[in-house]
């Protein structure tokens, strides 16, 4: 039992990190996380002041969800992301798996081709480790 918790534990670093290096990689992310598709937290780096982890992962679960059945339905194929802008900036949301999604935020007038290339090599990084599990 002890090495299960400390598996998990390394697992949840190991995710911790990626979203750090992100961040790391592209100065325009204020805030990333991990979420389930049920809504979820599984790792994040939202804001302490201010942000409710829980509601936004909740909301970044339902936008997915909700774009990739709009997809279907106008047989478009599979989603890869989703973008929504504001006039305060952007929610970059990506699919990472059957069962996660990444969420990143962004400064109004980040660049998104940088940012698609980071969220790109994060999601590799989080498919590779939930294909551990």
């Amino acid at each position: 039992m002890l090495e299960e918790i400390g598996s998990r534990r390394r697992w949840s670093e190991e995710l911790d990190k990626i979203l750090e290096d992100m961040e790391t990689s592209d100065s325009e992310i204020e805030a990333s996380a991990i979420v389930s598709t049920d809504g979820f937290v599984i790792s994040a780096t939202l804001p302490k002041k201010g942000a409710d982890e829980e509601l936004i992962a909740a909301m970044g679960a339902a936008i997915l969800n909700i774009s990739s059945r709009a997809l279907r339905e106008l047989a478009r194929g599979e989603l890869i992301k989703v973008i929504v802008s504001g006039s305060k900036g952007d929610i970059t949301i990506m699919d990472v798996g059957k069962e996660a999604v990444l969420l990143a935020i962004t400064k109004l007038g980040a660049s998104i081709g940088l940012l698609l290339v980071e969220m790109m090599n994060a999601k590799e990084k989080i498919q590779s480790l939930l294909d551990t599990l």
